[in-house]
């Protein structure tokens, strides 16, 4: 749910900007940073290299997404870097787009507090943009993409699909774009949407 475009009392903001593989969240991200002006910083782009290095070295297939090699030793890592990278521009004043499934996260009513008060003590507010897709219009774009990283999934798919629920938000308040193919609003106004209702709550305006 999009909420109203009340002034906050942060100057600046930390965006997540979350969803599940193929629902087109770094398409949003960048949608968000160019609407905003706001840096972007995307998991994939900060921290894949390393990624596949690390999973080549651990078990031999720098593509795992879905073991407990990657789960465990390799996706916190992930967040970690994105975070303090997230964190590092916050220090400077500098309102971030941050891109990433955040599947584990936006769900974690305690993550979230946490990363709230983290924010706060920065000046920032926490404002998370949950891309809503469905199971045809996901299977289309991972599709399209032929990324390595997603042949598991698309070779497996109703596993995967069993594995997840599309049902998932984000707790407490956010805003939901949707990203199905039918969606009756195109991603780049529903986007500028939530980027407006963003340029009135916080003193940065859009550029």
């Amino acid at each position: 749910m999009s909420t109203g475009s009340e002034p906050s009392r942060h100057a600046i903001a930390l965006v997540l900007v979350a969803g599940y593989a193929g629902s087109g969240k770094s398409e949003a991200g960048k949608m968000m940073s160019q609407a905003t002006g706001w840096p972007l910083l995307d998991k994939d782009t900060l921290t894949r290299p390393l990624t596949e290095a690390l999973l080549s070295h651990l078990n031999g297939d720098p593509d795992d997404r879905q073991s407990s090699v990657y789960a465990e030793r390799v996706r916190p890592l992930e967040y970690e870097s994105l975070m303090k990278a997230c964190w590092e521009n916050l220090e400077c004043g500098v309102p971030v787009v941050a891109v990433a499934p955040f599947l584990t996260e936006v769900v974690d009513e305690q993550w979230a507090t946490r990363t709230r008060r983290h924010c706060s003590r920065l000046g920032a507010g926490l404002e998370v943009v949950w891309v809503d897709s469905d199971a045809s219009s996901m299977r289309e774009r991972l599709t399209s993409r032929n990324a390595a990283r997603d042949n598991w999934k698309l070779a497996h798919w109703r596993r995967y699909l069993a594995a997840i629920s599309l049902d998932r938000r984000p707790v407490g308040e956010f805003h939901l774009v949707d990203n199905r193919v039918t969606a009756m609003t195109p991603l780049a106004e529903q986007v500028e949407s939530v980027a407006l209702i963003l340029s009135g709550r916080y003193d940065e305006a859009l550029t």
